[in-house]
């Protein structure tokens, strides 16, 4: 008796092997001098632009330095899943993302004496300010409403028809 479906061992793995390939993490020995290797070094050189623009633009790194360390567990993760996956013998290389340089920013000169000090502010006392509050007078009561006129009677309902009797309905056979 022979499969009928195949295994998913056999699915993943060359798959995974022509990822690995096609991205440039792994290549065969004779690829070296081919186009994929200038494609390659464009690539990396690409990457170098993008970190130095980031290390100039960057004047404190504790944003970036997480992003990069997060980055750099997402593709240890990724790299151990697609090891996973290939055949005994083959080896993807570490990822290293570049470290950045730490950065001291300069000290800030002292400020204090561009703002002049300010003396205290005393408030006077508010006893006296406000006069005392009298009595409120009273309120005079509302005045008797007057009564509502009656209304007239409701004229009597007509009387309705009766219904006739429905016929009854013959047996069915």
């Amino acid at each position: 008796m022979h499969r009928t479906k195949p295994s998913r061992a056999r699915l993943l793995v060359p798959s995974a092997l022509a990822v690995v390939i096609l991205s440039g993490a792994a290549a065969p020995a004779g690829a070296a001098e081919g186009g994929g290797s200038a494609a390659l070094t464009e690539r990396v050189a690409s990457v170098k632009q993008q970190v130095e623009k980031i290390e100039r633009r960057a004047a404190a790194a504790g944003p970036i330095d997480d992003l990069l360390a997060s980055l750099t567990k997402t593709l240890e993760g990724l790299l151990a899943t697609v090891g996973g996956l290939l055949p005994d013998g083959v080896k993807l290389p570490p990822i290293e993302l570049p470290k950045l340089p730490d950065i001291t920013l300069p000290e800030l000169p002292d400020l204090s004496g561009l703002i002049p000090e300010l003396p205290p502010v005393v408030l006077p006392p508010i006893d006296g300010l406000v006069p005392p509050v009298d009595a409120l007078p009273a309120v005079p009561a509302a005045p008797a409403l007057p009564a509502a006129p009656a209304l007239p009677a409701a004229p009597a309902l007509p009387a309705v028809p009766a219904i006739p009797a429905l016929p009854a309905m013959p047996a069915l056979p």
